[in-house]
């Protein structure tokens, strides 16, 4: 696949036509066409559902799939292209699950930079198991999880671990004890932490059990908690950075509560780098001030 075939299937994504997305390409919309046929011929699946006189664009469920991916392959090209505009700089990779990339290492990135003003920086937003692809297949340096698993390639370390707590609007009265068997899940605004969450969820609420809303941002859930009577369950280091943000909200312990959450770090087992250890010594640093958490990092 080439850059302008991307393009092609990128823009008629962003302006909802071929013939749109051909003009601001200058190109004509056979051309246009052609790039994406190419692209399909190439991936051996089709990209868009193709229907004589309907004029807007469909997505396959191939090409929903792809969508992700051709963006992460435009990213991936800048950069290749950005490291001859910066022979001065060593690239420094860092790939991380959401919760931990919004709450937890912006500080610790901010530090990091301050000390080593030398290194460029690059920081991709990834669930556990694309990190482990990276880490193996060495397009990041570091990354940071949650969900582990084993991969002969790749050194997997504990870093601290957290129990879950259950977070509120004040005004909804919530007790500082809850217990599940005492909260409806229809009001739940639900997250997706990790596999023993899920069964503990499971458990409690059912496996077929309906929640308010699920998402996978965390940076959109203190919106969602202004919603009257709704709640999460989220770790601990989340819950006091949502509190000490918003005074209206207010942390519950939990009875019977959700095991607790570890988080790890990961690299590639032949990968030596002295800004990895600089960088996690700067994170255990970072870590040992936040409520609630047992350091397991043992930097060197």
């Amino acid at each position: 696949m080439t850059e302008l075939e991307i393009d092609a299937f990128l823009n008629v994504i962003k302006y909802g036509s071929i013939t749109k997305a051909a003009e601001v390409l200058y190109i004509s919309q056979p051309a246009l066409s052609r790039r994406i046929k190419s692209l399909e011929n190439e991936l051996q699946y089709k990209l868009f559902v193709r229907q004589k006189g309907v004029r807007n664009i469909e997505l396959t469920p191939q090409g929903e799939a792809f969508v992700l991916i051709a963006e992460k392959w435009k990213e991936l090209l800048l950069e290749t292209k950005n490291i001859s505009q910066a022979p001065k700089h060593t690239m420094f990779h860092i790939c991380a699950i959401d919760s931990i990339n919004t709450y937890i290492l912006p500080k610790v990135y901010k530090t990091f930079i301050e000390k080593n003003n030398h290194i460029h920086l690059v920081i991709h937003n990834l669930h556990s198991q694309d990190s482990y692809t990276y880490i193996e297949n060495k397009i990041v340096n570091l990354g940071f999880i949650s969900d582990d698993m084993y991969n002969k390639d790749v050194k997997t370390v504990p870093i601290f671990s957290e129990k879950m707590c259950f977070i509120s609007n004040k005004e909804n009265n919530y007790p500082t004890l809850v217990h599940p068997s005492n909260l409806d899940c229809k009001l739940e605004i639900k997250l997706p932490w990790n596999p023993e969450f899920d069964k503990w969820h499971n458990y409690w609420f059912g496996a077929t059990s309906k929640s308010l809303i699920i998402v996978d941002k965390m940076s959109i859930l203190d919106d969602f908690l202004q919603i009257k009577n709704s709640w999460a369950i989220v770790p601990m280091s989340i819950g006091h950075w949502l509190v000490k943000n918003n005074s209206n909200l207010q942390i519950s312990e939990i009875e019977d509560a959700p095991p607790e959450r570890i988080y790890y770090y990961i690299q590639h087992i032949n990968y030596k780098s002295e800004y990895v250890d600089k960088f996690l010594c700067i994170l255990q640093e970072y870590l040992e001030t936040i409520p609630g958490i047992v350091v397991l990092l043992k930097c060197m």
